[in-house]
């Protein structure tokens, strides 16, 4: 299988390169500097912006499943109307759209809401938290959710709120699913999640056009 991982250089970017890379899956990490990545075998690193569609596409060439792992903390808002992360993946959805790529998982924030939300406290407090102190990441969630409604291609956004790092390493230990927020609960095993993605990445059906919430038990 090959696998393009988008991400911006942080930690669940290098987990679950690690975890593709591990399954014998053929990668390409496209990041905004190659430094943060170890060489490997297998694993092709590009270097390019977000904006860069020609770097873009090429990233894109060989994929047979995209993952991206865009995330808020890995950016500044500097003003209210930017979007980074929204515009980030419209970009590569629009590029994979001119190859006739269709599988794409990406994750986002559990204040992004789906059809079908039971609107649990947890995903309540999360999101009014999101608003009053990251009122620019909220709005850039938001859009995200949209940009993903609104494409064709089969596409999985795995929702998350980040908590404490636990020491989970497999799905099913101490993470869990919700596809209505009930039951959930903040926190996440980065380790976990990446098994995850790579796993909703190479499974063309599962969760195609939805939005789990990926959570911890207890």
């Amino acid at each position: 299988m090959k696998i393009t991982i988008f991400s911006l250089g942080g930690l669940l970017g290098q987990y679950v390169t690690n975890t593709a890379l591990l399954h014998g899956a053929q990668v390409t990490a496209y990041v905004p500097d190659a430094k943060a990545i170890w060489p490997r075998k297998n694993l092709t690193v590009i270097e390019g912006s977000l904006q860069n569609r020609e770097r873009v596409l090429e990233a894109l060439l060989e994929a047979d499943a995209v993952i991206s792992v865009l995330t808020p903390m890995r950016v500044k808002h500097v003003k209210e109307e930017e979007t980074p992360l929204a515009d980030g993946n419209a970009m590569i959805l629009s590029a994979m759209k001119q190859l006739g790529k269709t599988r794409f998982v990406t994750v986002g924030h559990v204040c992004i809401h789906a059809f079908g939300d039971c609107e649990d406290k947890y995903q309540r407090m999360s999101t009014k938290f999101m608003q009053i102190f990251w009122p620019g990441v909220y709005k850039d969630m938001q859009k995200m959710g949209q940009v993903l409604a609104r494409s064709d291609l089969n596409w999985t956004l795995v929702r998350t709120c980040p908590g404490r790092d636990g020491k989970v390493k497999k799905v099913g230990q101490n993470c869990s699913i919700s596809l209505d927020g009930s039951q959930f609960r903040p926190g996440y095993s980065r380790e976990a999640l990446a098994e995850f993605l790579y796993e909703a990445a190479a499974d063309q059906q599962m969760y195609s056009r939805k939005m789990p919430i990926f959570y911890r038990e207890g």
